[in-house]
């Protein structure tokens, strides 16, 4: 594969953990085998009941030029899951959010990662988001219903459900 090609961090290290979430290895980023799952995660910011979603560059290896959540990632090795979700909504949005426990709302288990889902709402200035352009092509506020209309259209796998969740959450 031609590494040079893609956005992605390719020497990333990440924790490697069983099904019952036990630290059970290091690896680079690479294939995992059967029963070792790397952590992953993704974030959904609110700002009155409008979501913040992000389209991904064309340069990513994985979904390029998809929408998907506000902001997500892979979990590095030593990072909590929170301090990952933390440092992926800096990195791609430039802005600081503390998330902690009281965001978590959803954990899924895959193929080789699991994914811990948070939700975050706070006022937000999209004008004032320095945007990592080597991942993410533009962000944008939609009203949840057409962002979960977009995300089954031209989003990543399932991640509208995620969102779909979020809304039968606040009713």
């Amino acid at each position: 594969m031609n590494e040079k090609k893609y956005s992605d961090n390719f020497n990333e290290i990440w924790d490697i953990y069983n099904i019952n979430l036990q630290k059970i290895g290091i690896k680079r980023r690479d294939t995992l085998i059967k029963g070792e799952f790397h952590l992953v995660v993704g974030v959904f910011v609110l700002d009155n009941n409008k979501v913040l979603l992000q389209k991904r560059t064309l340069s990513k290896l994985n979904n390029p030029g998809k929408w998907q959540e506000t902001a997500g990632g892979s979990v590095l090795s030593g990072e909590s899951i929170y301090m990952a979700a933390s440092r992926e909504v800096c990195e791609e949005l430039g802005i600081n959010l503390r998330i902690e426990a009281d965001n978590f709302f959803f954990k899924e288990i895959r193929e080789s990662w699991i994914t811990f889902w948070f939700v975050v709402t706070t006022q937000l200035d999209i004008n004032k988001l320095i945007i990592q352009k080597t991942e993410v092509d533009k962000v944008e506020f939609f009203e949840i219903t057409k962002a979960i209309e977009l995300l089954k259209n031209k989003g990543i796998d399932n991640t509208w459900e995620r969102l779909k969740l979020i809304s039968q959450m606040d009713n």
